[in-house]
């Protein structure tokens, strides 16, 4: 396969491990990030990937950009957007005066509708979404531990002229070893991937434990399936059907997390915005669109709001 020329914006548990993974199969990747220490660590002793799969991958120095702005001017094939979705608007203005405008563009990120705001400033025709199935955490600067992969990974379109460029990004991914495949319903993974997080991941950041305590305390594993069911009522009337066995496929899948501390964990313990307004805000906006009532993702989108809120101090 033909090397292509790639930049990770957002050098992270998930951009840094997909960075990671293409540049070892030969290709051009360029990581982007505003962590000054986790770059000039990767410079001086290559991106550390342990857990699952271990690897260390060197960058060259002009491989690694300390801002968006550093982009211009370069000749990149596809974008990865891999900052936490929250950010997006602000990356996207940013993107607009640095990065050519037929630039294929792609969320790599949590949530619901993030393609869409891409598609707004590159346009539908330069737009990918991939849904992971793997997760990690950063564990130092140029350091990364991949905690799982349950392959594979997907790839859409915002609109089918893009089809052609989805279906090559998927075909060099899966050559580098993260399984990933074309999927003409990408907005049915979405879904998923957001009913999943919604249920778990803010209860283990209101919570600060993981996800495999969560699922094994009864009172928060009922908890967990409450959210789940909203999460499909609301996906059901907004056209995603997944059949009766998807409850039960949902806590499966939960039940199989160890003890893996989510990024939304990590971001109330950094003090950090989350993606909340992607993921549980979503669920809520859709449900008031159809008609749906959503106490439970509701309360919890209030809770975690109230847990961004500064410390207040006299």
């Amino acid at each position: 396969m033909k090397s292509v020329n790639l930049a990770v914006i957002g050098a992270g548990p998930i951009g840094g491990i997909m960075g990671a993974h293409l540049a070892d199969a030969g290709h051009n990747v360029i990581l982007v990030d505003i962590l000054k220490d986790h770059l000039d660590e990767i410079r001086d002793k290559g991106l550390s990937i342990g857990g699952t799969k271990k690897m260390n991958v060197p960058f060259p120095s002009e491989n690694l950009c300390y801002s968006i702005d550093d982009l211009a001017g370069k000749n990149i094939d596809y974008i990865l957007v891999s900052v936490k979705a929250s950010f997006l608007p602000k990356i996207m203005q940013m993107m607009k005066s640095a990065v050519a405008g037929d630039t294929t563009v792609v969320s790599l990120q949590n949530g619901l509708d993030t393609e869409e705001l891409i598609a707004e400033v590159f346009g539908e025709e330069n737009t990918l979404r991939i849904v992971v199935n793997y997760a990690g955490n950063m564990i130092g600067n140029g350091k990364l531990r991949m905690s799982f992969f349950n392959p594979p990974n997907y790839v859409g379109t915002v609109n089918p002229a893009a089809e052609g460029k989805a279906s090559e990004l998927a075909e060099l991914i899966t050559a580098a070893e993260l399984e990933t495949v074309f999927t003409g319903e990408i907005k049915k993974y979405e879904w998923e991937k957001v009913i999943l997080n919604a249920a778990l991941s803010p209860e283990c950041a209101l919570t600060r434990r993981t996800m495999k305590q969560m699922m094994e305390l009864r009172e928060t594993r009922e908890l967990v399936r409450a959210v789940l069911i909203e999460g499909i009522e609301v996906a059901e009337a907004s056209g995603i059907s997944y059949g009766p066995e998807f409850l039960d496929h949902c806590m499966g899948y939960l039940d199989k997390a160890g003890h893996h501390r989510t990024s939304m964990h990590v971001d109330i313990e950094r003090g950090s915005p989350t993606e909340i307004d992607f993921i549980n805000g979503k669920i809520v906006e859709y449900g008031k669109l159809k008609g749906i009532p959503t106490p439970y993702n509701s309360t919890i989108v209030a809770l975690i709001k109230g847990s961004e809120l500064p410390e207040h101090t006299e």
